[in-house]
């Protein structure tokens, strides 16, 4: 253990908060004979008197040293400030760096104590900062700034600077090892180079001076602020002696940077000054003084206000820290400092180190404190919480009716069940009835011998008198005046003339000839008063058709009929008492919300037909935008066996004319020998269009990955030279073979065709023969008319065919335009007649086909769009209704108008784990809104 005694001049000082911990911890292992020594001798508990002169210093030794054995201690290694102590000392006792010191001529040596520098001869406390080579990254940052040990805050200024940097790297998110922007290197480097000048720093150890008398009073001035670069707090030991004598020393201080979640500079303050009030407590209990005064400076007059404010209620964060200050200090305490005055300012902006040293507010505080003559009670500054301050909690106040409310409607909106809503109202007229009824039989036997019985479910009477005070107040708030106008009587007895002869003719319940019953209900009178049925089939109860209430009795019949049609749960409503005022449309509208209906019967959704596409309505040559489909199989004789044979229909999307080849299998290899058929014969398209087909699919990705494996510019440019594009698949969306209508339609048509020549030709096919009637059905449909509105008329000139366009050829000598002569048609020069054929065909293509695209001959109204998360079912083909999937629109995908015919769904999964999420991931599929039935919307 290694002991340092200060001088017997010297007063209370920042070592004393290191011989407290060691004396407590001494005092822990030694016992309660160790503490009272070391309270009573080692030094002073009050902090008024001198610490031990020479001889008691040796005194002091020798004492301690034979405590310390008693414990198995052993006490050496004594260092003090006082020569005279040291020589009294023996050599084996000294410190180290003393053995070899000669007292007489060599000045004291240095020590490190506390973690910082100690002049022994100065009696000043140093910092000696040694900087190693560090790489200027947020490691190599990080590393210096905590290199510099200053328990006590005296250039926590300085420190702060380093932590901003450090925290700017942070918040710029800088990883360890990264290099830093040129604008913080710049500002690292300014205070690095500065960190070595603390070196020049010296800061006198003792509290008080050498030359100072007694002490009479001693205050600690703690002083808060804040900026946005940081928060912090100093404090001040200010001691008076009995001859008026006045010091002022920086005891403490911390100095914080500002969180990175940005925060008012109000709550800042407040921070603070919670800051300063715990170091306030670690104070008092480290330093011991009896009589010690205490005062609080703050230059927030908003804080001031907090913490005065006994009336407003603030918010959680600026509540706790206000509670946190009372705790701990009085308001009293609390003054007001302006800024320039405030010494916490340095510990909130930063100092360098020059500036430092130099800043005698800093060390010394505020000019006042070293007034002898100061008020040590000023009056707190009266600052009043505004009214518009972001800290209050607003208040409300509300007016209280004193008129009793028993409608209990309000309530029941949240009940989706029928017998529920009535088990709930049961329980509340059976707690009513014991309420106001104490004493009393209750309809329950069970609660007649034990009130406090446990619970037992509502009877059927109970369940019966919840049901009439539901429809009781249902009534009162819908057929209000029309149940004052009526008598309260027994229907069985009464005239229907005198029940109803106060009711007005013009009601919309005039025809039920509606009474009142004797339980105040309203019901239908009607001509049945004579018949043998049960009364609630006679006279049913009347209930409006827009109520809650009426909305789920209707649910609960639904439910009942197991979901049937209108008119069941029509029936079924009227054979159990109810008479809904517009009962049809009333069912017929739960109906079209209900979620099992609409699974088991609800219709698939729809949109307006969208417009055609460009490549529909733009003359170019033959097959240069097509639709391609398969269709088959056909069975063809391959010697003595059967094999299948596809067909490949191309069709041209504006004349359609279509091309037809032969298949041998589905796979993607087959459909590219057809295709280059195809393209060998009507030359190169622009655009092929198809569903999503295995093969298609196959196929454009096989063609996209030979198109990235060449010199894309090099092929390019080769079929520029040919006026030609590179082919683009257009895909639709799978399951949508609507979209694809202008192909699709084609199939059936060859189809037709090829029915007919089979039929003529036999059955027995081979390759060739079936090749053979594919060029036949080609042939055929290619010569369709396009249009047939002038094909009845004999002045009307030949109907338009795609083999118009296709092969040339014309049965009529058509009139020749403006540009061509008549000769021009016997010319020669085919060129002309080829150029004179293909004009007229796009003349005519124009007037009499396209405009025949103009109508929309299914779904022609715009519709609801689909939304993201609606809930919907989607149709499976080959699966039956009640197997098809659930799922959850996910994405929609609009057309150019902005209606949505495609979506995309998630699917619902089964397999989920105990907190119902999925184990694995989600199937998305593309599907057309034509599939999907909506059964909730978003």
């Amino acid at each position: 253990m290694t002991v340092h005694l200060f001088g017997a001049t010297s007063s209370p000082s920042v070592a004393s908060f290191a011989l407290k911990a060691a004396a407590d911890d001494y005092a822990g292992q030694c016992g309660t004979e160790a503490a009272s020594f070391v309270k009573n001798e080692f030094y002073v508990d009050d902090g008024l008197t001198s610490l031990p002169t020479t001889v008691e210093a040796i005194s002091l030794i020798r004492n301690s040293k034979a405590l310390c054995s008693k414990g198995g201690f052993k006490l050496h290694k004594f260092l003090s400030n006082k020569k005279e102590v040291l020589e009294a000392i023996s050599l084996e006792e000294k410190a180290i760096s003393l053995k070899n010191l000669d007292l007489s001529s060599e000045a004291l040596p240095i020590e490190r104590t506390l973690g910082v520098e100690w002049c022994i001869e100065s009696d000043t406390f140093q910092f000696r900062i040694s900087i190693n080579d560090k790489p200027i990254t947020r490691r190599g940052i990080l590393s210096t700034v905590s290199s510099v040990f200053d328990p006590m805050g005296m250039v926590s200024p300085f420190i702060l600077i380093g932590k901003r940097i450090l925290q700017t790297l942070c918040q710029d998110g800088v990883d360890w090892d990264d290099d830093i922007s040129d604008d913080l290197k710049q500002q690292w480097r300014r205070w690095r180079d500065d960190l070595i000048q603390l070196k020049e720093l010296k800061i006198p150890r003792c509290y008080k001076p050498d030359e100072f008398r007694k002490v009479k009073s001693i205050e600690l001035h703690h002083f808060s602020d804040a900026s946005q670069n940081g928060y912090g707090q100093c404090s001040y030991l200010r001691q008076v002696s009995e001859q008026g004598q006045v010091h002022c020393a920086l005891v403490m201080s911390k100095s914080r940077v500002t969180p990175l979640k940005p925060i008012t500079v109000p709550r800042l303050e407040l921070t603070a000054a919670v800051v300063a009030v715990r170091m306030s407590s670690m104070l008092k209990r480290e330093l011991g003084y009896q009589e010690l005064k205490e005062f609080f400076w703050t230059d927030s007059k908003v804080v001031l206000g907090y913490i005065s404010n006994e009336a407003k209620r603030f918010h959680v964060f600026v509540a706790n820290r206000v509670q946190h200050i009372k705790d701990h200090s009085s308001v009293e305490q609390w003054k007001f400092i302006e800024s320039a005055q405030n010494p916490a300012d340095a510990a909130s902006r930063g100092l360098y180190v020059k500036q430092l040293i130099e800043h005698s507010l800093w060390w010394n505080g505020p000019n006042f404190l070293w007034e002898s003559d100061y008020n040590a009670n000023p009056s707190l500054v009266n600052v009043n919480v505004q009214e518009n301050d972001p800290e209050v909690k607003k208040m409300s106040s509300y007016k209280t009716q004193t008129k009793e409310s028993t409608s209990i409607l309000p309530r029941l909106e949240y009940f989706s069940d029928w017998h529920r809503a009535k088990k709930a109202v049961a329980l509340c007229l059976r707690l009513q009835c014991r309420f106001k009824n104490p004493g009393r039989a209750t309809v329950n036997k069970e609660l007649t011998e034990n009130k406090e019985s446990k619970y037992t479910s509502p009877s059927v009477t109970e369940l019966v008198e919840a049901e009439n005070e539901i429809i009781r107040l249902v009534q009162i708030e819908a057929f209000q005046k029309v149940k004052q106008d009526l008598q309260c009587g027994n229907n069985d007895n009464e005239d229907a003339s005198k029940r109803s002869k106060t009711l007005k003719k013009a009601s919309y319940i005039y025809s039920l000839d509606p009474f009142r019953d004797k339980n105040n209900i309203l019901r239908v009178g009607g001509r049945m008063r004579h018949a043998e049925f049960a009364a609630i089939n006679k006279h049913s109860v009347i209930l409006p058709k827009d109520s809650h209430i009426t909305e789920m009795i209707v649910c609960h019949y639904h439910r009942k009929v197991h979901h049937q049609g209108r008119g069941i749960t029509l029936n079924e409503l009227r054979a159990s008492g109810y008479w809904i005022i517009g009962g049809s449309s009333v069912v017929g509208r739960h109906i079209s919300r209900c979620v099992i209906c609409k699974r088991l019967r609800g219709t698939f959704q729809e949109q307006k037909m969208s417009d055609l596409p460009p490549e529909r309505l733009e003359p170019a040559p033959p097959f240069t935008y097509c639709g391609i489909d398969y269709f088959g199989p056909f069975f063809v004789k391959e010697g003595r066996k059967e094999v299948k044979r596809y067909g490949v229909l191309f069709t041209c999307m504006a004349s359609r004319a279509i091309h037809l080849e032969t298949a041998n299998t589905l796979e993607t290899d087959s459909f590219l020998s057809a295709y280059k058929r195809f393209i060998g014969r009507r030359g190169p398209v622009r655009q092929l269009r198809s569903d999503q087909g295995t093969n298609f699919v196959g196929a454009k990705n096989e063609l996209q990955q030979c198109l990235q494996e060449m010199d894309q510019e090099k092929l390019k440019g080769e079929l520029l030279k040919e006026n030609c594009d590179w082919i683009t698949f257009e895909m639709n969306i799978p399951h949508a073979s609507h979209m694809g209508g202008v192909w699709e339609r084609q199939i059936r048509t060859v189809r037709n065709i090829l029915t007919a020549l089979l039929y003529h030709h036999g059955r027995q096919l081979d390759d060739e023969s079936l090749r053979t009637f594919m060029v036949e059905a080609e042939t055929i449909v290619n010569s369709r008319p396009l249009t047939v509105d002038n094909i009845s008329s004999p002045y009307s000139l030949e109907p338009l065919t795609p083999n118009h366009l296709l092969t040339m050829k014309t049965k009529v000598v058509l009139p020749p335009p403006g540009t061509f002569q008549s000769s021009d048609q016997y010319s020669r020069k085919r060129w002309r007649r080829v150029q004179y054929l293909a004009n007229e065909f796009w003349n005519r293509w124009r007037k009499e086909y396209a405009q025949s695209l103009q109508c929309r001959n299914k779904w022609p109204s715009v519709m609801k769009n689909v939304k993201v998360n609606d809930i919907v079912i989607v149709k499976e083909q080959n699966l039956p209704r009640n197997s098809w999937k659930l799922g959850c629109v996910s994405d929609v995908m609009p057309s150019k108008d902005g209606l949505v015919r495609k979506a995309r769904i998630t699917m619902a999964d089964s397999s989920l784990d105990a907190f119902g999420r999925r184990t694995k991931a989600a199937v998305n599929l593309e599907r057309p809104i034509h599939k999907l039935i909506l059964l909730v919307e978003s």
